[in-house]
Formats: structure tokens, C-alpha cells, sequence
């Protein structure tokens, strides 16, 4: 196994364990209980990637990291942060983890190494979507500046 390929799984490792970790905390705080369930659904998801992660370099011989689960303390109170400001973190974290993951792809000569990354990209694309989607049912979330569709533009003008 190359140095670069350890340093990532190493680093995607710590980038989930922390993201669990952040996620677990969200729940404890989250209003909704859709909100808090998406939460939790995203615990599960870290920890299954630290799992396949962590398995590949123990088959290699490799120490892997600690997770942060330890890190997360009891509070329970609601609205200390919005739901609104949780969900939106979480998927820019999301987004950012795909990007990391894209990362490892590229400096992977492991066909088995890039297709865990393809894989579970996926799948956290799916928990993207998800997420955005409750941005959206919530009204938190607006319709980004996009290009100008050209063809719609001249139909509607056409019609005129």
C-alpha cells in the first residue's frame, strides 16, 4: 500500500470519526424529530465508512485512528443551535467529504481502495440529496443563481 493511499484512508478515517461525533451532537439538540433522525441516520453512515476504511488498513497492518465519540458531551437542551444552521453545516461537510473522497480516488492505484471511494460516494450523495431536500420542505434553503436557459428565455418571448 502507498504512503498516500494510508495518509488519506488515514485522514478520511478522522474526518468521519469527527463527523459522527458532530452529527451524534446535532441530535442531542435538534427540534424536529425528521431533523434529529437525519442526524442519526448520518451517525451510522461515518461509522460504516470508518469501519471499511479502518478494516482495509488493519488488513495491511496499519494502526488506525481513535475515533471521537468521547468528545460529544450530554447536553440535551433545544435550541441552542438552530436546526436550520445544523443542517446546513452538515451538508457543506458532506459536500466537502466527497470532495476528499474524490481526492483519494485520484491518487489511488487500488482498484479496491478507489472502489470503496465510488461507492460510498454514492451514498453520501444520496444523504446530500436528502438533506438539501429538507433545506428545501423547511424554506431554508433558496434556489441558487444559476445560467440563463437560453431556450426558455426565447420560447416565453416567442409567445408574446
Amino acid at each position: 500500500m502507498l504512503s498516500i493511499e494510508i495518509s488519506h484512508l488515514f485522514g478520511n478515517i478522522q474526518r468521519n470519526s469527527l463527523g459522527a461525533a458532530t452529527l451524534l451532537g446535532f441530535s442531542q439538540v435538534a427540534e424536529r424529530k425528521e431533523v434529529r433522525d437525519y442526524f442519526l441516520r448520518g451517525v451510522e453512515i461515518a461509522k460504516k465508512h470508518v469501519e471499511i476504511f479502518s478494516e482495509v488498513l488493519e488488513s495491511n497492518d496499519i494502526p488506525v485512528p481513535m475515533g471521537s465519540d468521547a468528545l460529544v458531551t450530554d447536553l440535551a437542551e433545544t435550541g441552542v443551535l438552530s436546526d436550520k444552521l445544523m443542517l446546513l453545516h452538515t451538508t457543506g461537510m458532506i459536500a466537502l467529504g466527497i470532495g476528499f473522497y474524490g481526492l483519494s480516488i485520484s491518487t489511488s492505484t487500488r482498484r479496491d481502495i478507489a472502489s470503496h471511494y465510488v461507492r460510498l460516494s454514492g451514498e453520501i450523495g444520496l444523504y446530500l440529496e436528502d438533506g438539501a431536500n429538507l433545506l428545501i420542505k423547511h424554506e431554508w434553503l433558496e434556489e441558487p443563481p444559476r445560467m440563463v436557459d437560453r431556450a426558455e428565455l426565447i420560447k416565453t418571448k416567442g409567445g408574446k
